[in-house]
């Protein structure tokens, strides 16, 4: 097996990026096909209907494959600034809509960008204010909801993503948001031994078990009621 910076699998297909290549696999680990249509491309995700995936640079790009044709659908550039392109993604739950997490205009303009699946048209920018960082967002199946994790100068929050904005900010410690940051970059790595060596989390507890943001979210918001 190559040395992955990230893998990932749905239980019928795996995907492993090197960073200059993706390589497409079966559920018997044989190689079906490999890309080499955008560099530094380290974080894949497959679409909720398992009919698709995308790859994320860290130099702005995106590029889409079909699982039907084991073929590229679609590439593009999402932003020009390069090699800080390392914030999180999610889909919407229904695969109708993607989420991205981009940097514009220098790396302290932050966007949160949804694109429509059907062609990966821009639907909306959230241009996110000039003191807010956000760093990962995911959707949550039992609250349904987003959630995301970010920091305003100083103080670490997890909060909400509704209607296009950052809502019901809730601070949490700064040893918290190192931890989650770090445990969401390694699950969208599909918890590579790469990305837990990065992060240095022990890769066997840690697989196991469910951090999500919502019940970061919730924990905190019980303790204040």
């Amino acid at each position: 097996m190559r040395s992955f910076w990230s893998y990932i699998t749905n239980g019928k297909y795996s995907i492993g990026c090197t960073g200059q290549t993706v390589y497409l696999y079966d559920e018997n680990n044989n190689e079906i096909t490999k890309f080499k249509d955008i560099k530094y491309a380290y974080t894949p995700m497959f679409s909720p209907d398992g009919k698709s995936f995308l790859v994320k640079s860290t130099d702005g790009r995106l590029a889409v494959y079909s699982l039907e044709t084991f073929s590229l659908i679609k590439k593009f550039r999402f932003s020009k600034v390069n090699f800080s392109q390392d914030d999180g993604f999610c889909f919407s739950p229904d695969g109708a809509l993607f989420l991205n997490i981009e940097r514009h205009n220098g790396t302290a303009s932050l966007i949160i960008a949804i694109y429509n699946t059907d062609d990966f048209s821009l639907v909306k920018q959230v241009l996110l204010n000039n003191n807010m960082t956000i760093t990962h967002i995911e959707y949550d199946h039992s609250t349904n909801d987003y959630y995301v994790l970010g920091f305003i100068s100083e103080n670490r929050f997890v909060a909400k993503f509704i209607d296009y904005e950052i809502k019901n900010i809730t601070y949490i410690t700064e040893k918290e948001f190192k931890f989650y940051s770090a445990y969401k970059d390694s699950q969208m790595s599909g918890f590579s031994t790469t990305s837990f060596e990065l992060a240095g989390l022990d890769q066997d507890t840690l697989k196991e078990m469910n951090h999500t943001f919502a019940k970061l979210y919730m924990y905190h918001n019980k303790t204040t009621e």
